[in-house]
C-alpha cells in the first residue's frame, strides 16, 4: 500500500512540476484553446456570467503537492479566461476578480 501511495505522490509531483513550467509559457490575450494546448486540461474549474453577458472561466492547475489531501487554495493556480481569451492568472488575480464580481452583484 505504501508503494501505491509513493507512486501517486510521484505522479502528482510530475504534474506539479509540469504545471509550474507551463504557466511560464502563458501570455495575456491568447485564446483559450492555446491555454489548453500549453497547460492541458484543468484539474478543476469555475464559470461565471460577466456583467456584459459574456463568460468568465477559471481553470485551476495544481502547483503544490498536498500530502494530507486537504486541497487548500494555495495548492492551485487559477487561470482566468474571459470571453475566450486569457485575462490573467494567479491567486491575487483570482481573489481581486472574485471580490470585484461580488461587489458588482451586490449593487
Amino acid at each position: 500500500m505504501m508503494a501505491v501511495s509513493l507512486i501517486g505522490c510521484s505522479a502528482i509531483g510530475g504534474i506539479v512540476k509540469r504545471n509550474k513550467s507551463n504557466i511560464q509559457k502563458l501570455s495575456l490575450g491568447i485564446p483559450k484553446a492555446q491555454v489548453l494546448e500549453i497547460m492541458g486540461p484543468a484539474d478543476k474549474s469555475e464559470a461565471y456570467r460577466t456583467k456584459s453577458g459574456g463568460t468568465m472561466e477559471f481553470l485551476f492547475y495544481r502547483i503544490q503537492v498536498d500530502y494530507h489531501q486537504d486541497r487548500q487554495d494555495k495548492h492551485w493556480i487559477p487561470v482566468c479566461i474571459i470571453d475566450g481569451k486569457l485575462e490573467g492568472w494567479g491567486r491575487n488575480f483570482y481573489d481581486d476578480t472574485i471580490k470585484i464580481r461580488k461587489e458588482i452583484i451586490r449593487k
